[in-house]
Parts: structure tokens; C-alpha cells; sequence
């Protein structure tokens, strides 16, 4: 089946680890709300984590980390010198064939983890927003995760507008860059 719109997240927390479905704990309800704002259907959506699995002991992605030479090869750090460690790899191979199965117009990377995982970058506040393409020729913007939008309330406007855009871009798959003109006053 394909869907327009592919929401990617961290990983399970302790709701969705119990069900083994991404987004229904309070990311999730939350998640609900931020898409019903932007006026996206979460049932047209595709829902993953980049780690169908919750980190263990705490619900931290930097316990799936290790240094440099347990490292997934060719991988960018998921964070200040947090490399995910290589026994990892294989999660990432199942997203990228969950999101060619989805065949999205464009994928919402929620947080950086997915950021990471999608784009090859994680500092979400430099990315967030943009829409990029991704190395498979897919549509790709990244906003914040849900949890993050819950422990910093303010950050609910800027991730609306980023699924507004989303929903935008999802309406086909081609990378359209808006037209523009700029007039100068002559002096």
C-alpha cells in the first residue's frame, strides 16, 4: 500500500513496546492532536521508529550507543560522539524497507534520531523545517518528537507548521521549489 505521508520516530517507548505499535503511549496521543492541527488523517499515514525496540535499561537512545569502532560503518554520530553501535544495523535495514514498501510522497522525520537515520543528520534545529530529498529520491522534512513538544510546550506551534508543510509536500512526489522574484527599488 502506499501512503502520501511516512512518520518516522526514535524508537518504542513503554506503551508501544506492550502493543508493538509505534505511537500510541503519550507521544503518541499527542502526535494525534499535532496532525489533527495540520489537517493530516494519521490513518493515511505510515508509522515506524527507526528502532522498533525500546532501549534499555532507561528509555535512552544513548544506550544503544558505543564508541567509534563498535560504530554502524559509514554512520554519522547520532549525537555528541554517540555512534550507534553496529548490532543496530540490522533495524536500520528494516526501515529502509518498511519506507520502501510505504513508497511515500515525502517522510516526516519526528525528532533526531530519525533525522539521523533519514536525512544523515540529528541537530533537528538546523534541519527542521527544510525539505530535503533523501538518497533514495524521496521527499524528506524533519520537526520535533512529540515528547520533546511535551516537555517544551512552545515548540507545539513551529512542529503544526512543519506537518502543514508536510501535508503540502505530500500531495505528490516531485521536489517543487516555489518561484520567487525579487524587486529592487532602483536608487
Amino acid at each position: 500500500m502506499t501512503y502520501p505521508i511516512a512518520l518516522v520516530g526514535e524508537a518504542w517507548g513503554e506503551e508501544e513496546e506492550r502493543q508493538r505499535i509505534p505511537f500510541v503511549g503519550p507521544s503518541g496521543k499527542l502526535l494525534n492532536s499535532l496532525l489533527k492541527s495540520a489537517g493530516i488523517n494519521r490513518h493515511e499515514c505510515f508509522l515506524t521508529n527507526v528502532f522498533n525496540l525500546k532501549p534499555k535499561p532507561t528509555n535512552d537512545i544513548a544506550n544503544l550507543c558505543g564508541p567509534r569502532s563498535e560504530a554502524i560503518p559509514n554512520r554519522p554520530p547520532v549525537g555528541n560522539k554517540k555512534y550507534i553501535r553496529a548490532e543496530y544495523a540490522p533495524e536500520l535495514d528494516r526501515l529502509d524497507r518498511e519506507l520502501e514498501e510505504a513508497n511515500p510522497n515525502i517522510i516526516v522525520c519526528l525528532g533526531g534520531t530519525a533525522a539521523w537515520a533519514v536525512l544523515g543528520s540529528s541537530q533537528i534545529t538546523k534541519v527542521r523545517g527544510t525539505v530535503a530529498v533523501t538518497s533514495r529520491g524521496v521527499k524528506a522534512i524533519a520537526t520535533y518528537h512529540p515528547a520533546a513538544v511535551l516537555r517544551q510546550w512552545e515548540l507545539r506551534a513551529t512542529t503544526i507548521y512543519d506537518l502543514i508543510k508536510a501535508r503540502r509536500e505530500s500531495a505528490d512526489r516531485a521536489f517543487n521549489r516555489p518561484q520567487r522574484q525579487i524587486w529592487i527599488e532602483p536608487s
